[in-house]
């Protein structure tokens, strides 16, 4: 039996690393708990820049932010 973690959101699944098997199995699903989803944006970013101080970690956290709802409500996108 192997284990992986992944998100669900809303209509996939979406793998957080590699899956270790090949062709098809049977899966057990388990909701563990409700995740908030700017915190996993921002963790996927940041793990691919570890040399980042911490100001440059506020700026990104902040841009984040912005650009969380930059779409929403407009028709021209």
């Amino acid at each position: 039996m192997q284990t992986i973690n992944a998100i669900f959101d809303g209509n996939y699944f979406r793998p957080m690393e590699p899956i270790p098997v090949e062709g098809k199995y049977e899966v057990l699903i388990t909701f563990t708990k409700p995740i908030d989803t700017k915190s996993i944006k921002r963790q996927r970013l940041l793990k691919h820049f570890g040399s980042w101080d911490d100001e440059d970690v506020k700026t990104i956290n902040e841009i984040v932010e912005e650009r969380i709802n930059f779409s929403v409500g407009r028709d021209e996108i």
